[in-house]
This record gives structure tokens, sequence and C-alpha cells, in this order.
């Protein structure tokens, strides 16, 4: 079926502390057990999914398919392949570090590192494996520091290491405590650097170390800020060590006492020297070689040059010849070995396609063949002992191109050479035999011209000759017998009126005379015998009135006396079985009674049987029975009384919901089974500890697994109100004792947003917040699904927010 329009979500409340940390891991311990590390992940969204024995189809939004590294990874700087054993940090990376041993540091938004609970800060050994040592960072650390047997860390956190730390710390190598450097910073910490015992900051912030300081500053060994005093009058977004000077990159207009736009070089007293570039927008990296220095960022002119977003200026502040040009941001760059590393949200950069990463020739500038791919924006970079790490919002590196359709070997969990290549989204497949029909928004498909609807060879991906077409998507089908059976909005069939529902053979092509005829699009089919369910938004079918749910005779198309009867919502799932027909969708009244989105109905009378696992929000767009149990699939985040976050398993006989509970952070739009291996298709990142990216593989046969209840949080948060929002959104929780409290707001990415409460202390009570939906900017933000996150130094919870248009 194809992806949603729109997002509808419930809340739901994650309760993290240094204490429940052991108690996290043991909660999802039983989910995580149950998940397919091995298998690959997409760049978008999983439409459908369908299954032989030795494969996993996929369709949906996507054009590539690649190992599931996280939002982390080691990449070999000759090969530029992703170092195994991959990282798996689930969330976004933001910071990197080598550590000078061969291991490295992570710093960012994220929630666990190779299935292990990490809060926003983690150590990989010289092999990879995750160390034991975890500060835990109660926000998001934006620059990591290693220097003179310390981890600096700076960003937005109130408690990092064990101890109340405002946004900057210094931590133990051994252990993670933090010692007792405490600059406490006003507000967040962005970029990192040190010199002659020395560590310059740069930032949001207006005091620091004790003192005013605005958005840069140096700190010595006891915390407290030097008479170094530059003075930014807006955001440094990166700073860099230089021979006798300090580099500064960020949004500003004036630092060190002079007018410079983004970029400065500033002397031992703060000063601003004479070197002035002139940036005309953002620098968002710095990286220091000799009397050059490398600046990346969102700029189109840089040292009285045209210089697309990445460039080398000279120690008098000129452009060199050096010009690698990238068509979009640079966020992150590093120097070694006569190469420059650039991560960003770039596709091409030195005159090659790279995607959000590339190795640049010093001298030439031209994008050498390291070519690893990040599948979405890299953030940070740093180079070590013949590895580059890599930080950003990505969930894998390198893989295969893989347009809207892809086949994953059901053994190892990598792509197949399969690649029919689709020109849009595929909504629907179907196996039969040595054939996979396809249905969906595409005009070509295994390389020939299919309009809508094809059918693919399984072995070489190729179209066959069967080619029926409709004059608009199709987004449903199933094969039964000789019939195809197929579902969407079209209104012909191979030149014949078909109105939104056909049947076309299996062999031929040609369309059969069965015309139910459809006054609104079919969203979900199902056979049973001599009888085609259909759901979707229609109110006629088969000569009838029926309301969004109908059954149709196999022969004549007329619609059955079977008539449930959906209240004025769309049916988007179907399942028969064992003489029941479940249906998932947006209803809230279907066969004569209540019933939330998901319902069971008798296959002789169409009424509802007691069957009623109850939903807290639609919608339910997948349904799939295997044995004694239904997986049901959509946007809910409770079934039956408990926390189920798109995913659950129901029994089929009392609707009781199991104790299988996967843990996913986001919506299931497909589910198919094959023995006791369940693949779960749709739009999320996460399930449970384990990086995912919209598609994953689940152990179907781990049921019954006893539920551990966590404690509750140290304060209370309210559901926000409204929600959805198209404006703004309230939120209420009270403290039973007075403490500091910040409060910020992430997309679904981990990305933060908006920053609502700086740390400030809050009596005890409840205390109000409102968020407008906009960014730091102003600006609106995209919709979607973002998170509230309120915390104190004991305590963080937060709360989901869907903003719609």
């Amino acid at each position: 079926m194809p992806a949603p329009r729109a997002v509808r979500a419930g809340l739901r409340v994650m309760r993290v502390t240094a204490a429940l940390a052991l108690l996290l891991a043991c909660a999802c311990a039983c989910s995580a057990q149950t998940v397919d590390t091995t298998l690959w992940v997409t760049n978008g969204t999983v439409s459908c999914v369908a299954r032989d024995a030795a494969h996993i189809y996929l369709g949906g939004q996507f054009t590539r398919v690649g190992p599931a590294t996280g939002a982390a990874a080691a990449i070999d700087s000759a090969s530029g392949a992703p170092k195994q054993p991959y990282a798996k940090v689930t969330g976004t990376v933001r910071a990197v570090a080598p550590d000078g041993s061969g291991g490295w540091y992570v710093g960012g938004s994220f929630t666990a590192a190779r299935g292990q609970a990490r809060g926003n800060i983690a150590h990989f050994d010289a092999s990879g494996n995750l160390a034991a040592w975890n500060p835990n960072a109660n926000g998001t650390v934006n620059a990591l520091l290693v220097s003179g047997g310390k981890v600096y860390a700076g960003g937005s956190f109130t408690m990092i290491g064990g101890e109340t730390r405002n946004r900057i710390a210094a931590l133990d190598v051994a252990t993670g405590l933090a010692t007792n450097w405490n600059p406490d910073a006003g507000s967040d910490v962005l970029a990192l650097a040190a010199s002659g015992g020395i560590v310059y900051a740069g930032g949001n912030f207006t005091t620091i170390g004790g003192q005013t300081r605005r958005r840069i500053a140096a700190l010595d060994s006891t915390g407290a800020a030097t008479a170094w005093d530059a003075n930014a009058d807006y955001t440094v977004n990166a700073v860099a060590v230089g021979a006798g000077v300090i580099y500064a990159g960020g949004a500003f207009s004036a630092i060190g006492g002079q007018a410079r736009n983004a970029l400065a070089a500033l002397d031992a007293a703060g000063a601003a020297t004479g070197w002035s570039p002139n940036a005309n927008s953002d620098v968002y990296a710095l990286a220091v070689s000799g009397d050059t220095v490398y600046v990346g960022g969102d700029f189109t002119n840089v040292g009285g040059q045209a210089r697309n977003r990445i460039a080398a200026l000279t120690s008098a502040g000129t452009a060199t010849s050096w010009n690698s040009n990238a068509n979009s941001t640079v966020d992150a760059l590093a120097f070694r070995g006569g190469i420059v590393y650039a991560g960003g949200a770039f596709t091409n950069v030195g005159g090659q396609t790279r995607t959000r990463l590339a190795a640049l020739d010093a001298v030439s500038g031209l994008a050498t063949s390291w070519d690893p791919y990040a599948n979405s924006t890299v953030y940070a970079l740093g180079a070590s002992n013949g590895a580059v790490y890599a930080g950003g919002g990505f969930s894998s590196i390198g893989g295969q191109a893989r347009k809207y359709i892809a086949a994953l070997d059901a053994a190892t969990g990598a792509a197949t050479s399969w690649n029919p290549t689709a020109s849009s989204y595929v909504n629907a497949l179907a196996v039969s035999g040595t054939t996979i029909y396809a249905g969906g928004q595409f005009s070509t498909i295994g390389g020939q011209g299919r309009l809508y609807l094809a059918a693919l060879d399984a072995t070489t991906g190729a179209a066959t000759s069967w080619a029926p077409f409709t004059n608009s998507s199709v987004s449903t089908l199933i094969v039964s017998g000789s019939k195809v059976y197929i579902g969407g909005g079209f209104t012909t069939v191979n030149g014949q009126t078909r109105n939104r529902i056909a049947a076309v053979d299996a062999s031929s092509g040609s369309v059969a005379s069965w015309d139910p005829n459809a006054n609104s699009s079919i969203t979900a089919l199902a056979v049973s015998g001599n009888v085609v369910y259909a759901g979707g938004n229609f109110t006629m079918i088969g000569g009838q009135s029926r309301n969004y749910i109908a059954g149709l005779d196999a022969t004549s198309g007329a619609a059955t006396k079977w008539n449930p009867n959906a209240d004025q919502a769309t049916v988007y799932a179907l399942a028969v079985s064992h003489g029941i027909v479940y249906a998932g969708g947006q209803f809230t009244n279907i066969g004569g009674q209540p019933r939330t989105y998901l319902a069971a109905l008798d296959t002789v009378n169409g009424a509802a049987t007691s069957w009623n696992p109850i939903l807290d929000h639609p919608t339910v767009y997948a349904l799939t029975v295997s044995g004694n149990t239904i997986y049901v699939g959509g946007t809910f985040t409770v079934a039956g009384g408990l926390t189920r976050n798109g995913l659950a398993a129901l029994d089929v006989a009392n609707g009781s919901v199991t104790g299988w509970d996967p843990g996913l952070n986001g919506n299931i739009y497909a589910l198919a089974v094959s023995g006791p291996s369940l693949n779960a298709g749709g739009y999320f990142t996460s399930v449970g500890l384990e990086s995912r990216g919209y598609i994953v593989g689940l152990n179907a046969s781990v049921v019954g697994v006893e539920e551990r209840a966590l404690p509750q949080p140290a304060f209370e948060f309210a559901a926000p109100w409204p929600n959805p929002i198209a404006g703004s959104v309230t939120c209420e929780f009270e403290l039973p004792s007075t403490a500091r409290v910040s409060a910020e707001v992430f997309d679904i990415a981990g990305r933060s947003v908006s920053h609502l409460v700086a740390g400030g202390a809050m009596s005890a009570g409840r205390h109000r917040l409102q968020w407008d939906g906009c960014d730091r900017s102003g600006h609106r933000v995209t919709p979607g699904v973002y998170m509230i996150r309120v915390g104190t130094p004991q305590a963080v919870t937060e709360r989901r927010v869907v903003v719609l248009r």
C-alpha cells in the first residue's frame, strides 16, 4: 500500500536517568534479541514488502540500500568501505574525535550504540568495539576534544559524567566521570579546540568560566575564563588553532573588535588580525594545514572569489586556486596526508558525484576515487590511523543504488544483484513463482516502459512481456490463481473502463470482464474462496452502496450481502484467516460496533466479533496473520492498553496483546511473514536499541515475553495540547522540588530544533511551556513528528508532538 499523505501519531513517554540505565537495557533486551542485525537498510520509506523462501523484496520511496552502520562509521581511508564491527549509533552524531590509540569518541543526540544504552556520548576502542566508558549526557553533545589526558565535551547538556555540568565538561578518559573543571556555560557550546593548555570554546553562550564572554572564550586549567575576550556578535560554529592565532567560523559579522563576516583570525589578546576572508554566508567547519585554512559552510563567495561552500584560504585571507565547488552545504572537514576530507549535504564536489562524503586532493581540489556514500547528512569528521571517522544523520555508509525497488538476500541480509530500477515509487508487490508483480506510480521498470503495473523476472529483474497498463497509480495488488487483482486510483486498464479495481490475467495481461466499478480509491485487497474483499475510500462498489469495505463475488464482481459498513473513514488493510476478515484503517465504527481502527469481522454476516484490541490513534496500514498471531502495523502508540509503537502482535482468538515489543520509533506501512521471520517496512530509524532505517527483520516466534515495568519519572509531564498542531502547542510539567530544568524540541532524527528552557532553576510546582512550532531562526518547521524533551539532573522525559501543514 502507498505511504500515507499525513502522519498521525500519539504520545510516547521515554524515561532516562543514570540510575535507570541498567533497567532500560534489561527492558529492551527482549526486543533487541529479535532484530536481524545483518539486514541492509534503505534511505527512504518502505511502502511494501513481499517474500519468498530466499528473498525479501522491497518497494517504496528509497533510492539506495546499504549496511546498517548507524549514525557513525569508521571508514577505511583507502577503500572507502565502512569498517566492521559497525558502530550502530541510534540517533544523530554531531561530533567525533580520535582517541589517539586507534579508537574514537562520538557525541550527538542518540540513545544507544551497538545495541547498548548510551546517552549522547560514547567511546569505541581500536577494534571498533563499544567501550564501557559511559558519561551519559542528558542533552546533545555538539563538540568533542581529546587533550591532556581528558575528553572535553560541549553541547546543550546539563548533566554528564555523573555531575551537573552546564554545556561544557572535562571527562576522565578511564572512568568517564566529570572532573572538577567546570566552566558552566550559559548556553550551547558548539565547538572546541585546544592550544598550550588553554581550551577555546565557541557557541551561543554569553557567560562562561565565571565571566561574560560572548560566543567565544578561552578557558584555563581551572575552568575559568582568561582575559582573552574576542566578543562575537553572533554564533561561533567552529574554532581551530593556527600558528599564533585562533581561527573562528560562524554566523557573526563582528568579532575581536572588528567587522568580520563569518571568518576571523584572533591574536593572543583576542583581537582580530588583518585576516578577513569575508564569507557571504555561514561557516560550519575549519581545518588548518600549515599556512592554509580550509573552510566549509553555506557560502558562495569567500576570500575575494566565488567559492561554493568549500575553499582554501591563504595566510593573507585570499582564496587560493583550489576550488572543489560543492553543490550543497559542507558541514565537516578533516585534513590528513595531503587529503581534505569533506562531509555535509552535497551530492557533487571536486568535479565528481560524491554523496555527502568526499576525499579532495589538497593540491588540485579534485575528488579522489574514495567514495563511501552516506545516505544522509554528515555533520562530523576525524581522521587517524588509516581511518576516517564520520558522524551524522545517516543510517548507512556504502551500499548499492536501488531506485524504489530492491531484493535482499534473506540469509545474508545484503542486496542481491536484482535491480529493476523503477522511474517512480513502488506501492505494491506480490510474489508468484518466478514472477514478481509490482504496482505503483512508475512509467518504466525492469528496463521497459510499463505504466503503473509490471511483472518482473525473479532472477534477472527484467520486465516480462506481461504489460497491462492503467491510467493512474496502482496502490495494492494480490495474486489469486490465474488472476492478478489490482486496486488504486485508475479509471482505465488496457484502455477499458475499470474504475479503481480490476482483475488481469496473470499470464496474458488481458483484462477480465470482472468490473466492480468503485466510486473512489481502493487501498486494500484480500481473497478467500470465491470472495474478493476490498477496502478503500469508496461508498459504491459492485453495484451496491458499501462504505469503505466490501465483499465482491470473484466471478461476477457484484457486491455480496457482506456489509460491515465502516463509518466514513478509509480501510487501508485487510487479512483473512479462519473465517474472519481482519480490517484496519481509520474507522471508529464497523460491523455494527465501536471499533477503533482495527476489527475482526465475521465472513458470513459482516458483524464485528468481540475481538477488540483498541488502539490509541489511527491509522492501521498493514496486517498479516501467522499461526495464532496477527501482526498489526500503523501509526498507533498504544494497543490493548500497552505501549506498542507502530507494531504489535495480537492473539487471533481474544485480541490480547502479546509481550512481543520490538520498540520502533516510527510508523509501519508493510508486513510480510515467512516462517519465523517477520519483515516490517515503513518510516522509522531505530528498533529497540538498534539503528534501523525503514526496514527491519524480526523473529516472529518470540512472543509472550514478560514485560518489565520501568520506575516512574522524577517529575510529571502531561500530554501536550493540542496535538497534532497547526500552530503552537502547550505542555505542563510538575516538579516535586526545586531543580535546574532544560527543555528542548527535537525532530524524529534526533536533531535539536528549538530551545524552550536553557537550564535555569525552577521552583517546586506546576510549570507551563509553549512551543510555537518554529525553529531557532523563527521559521516554521516542516510537518512531521517532533519530541519535546524536558530534563532535570535527575530525569529526562519526552512527549511526542505531530506538526501539520
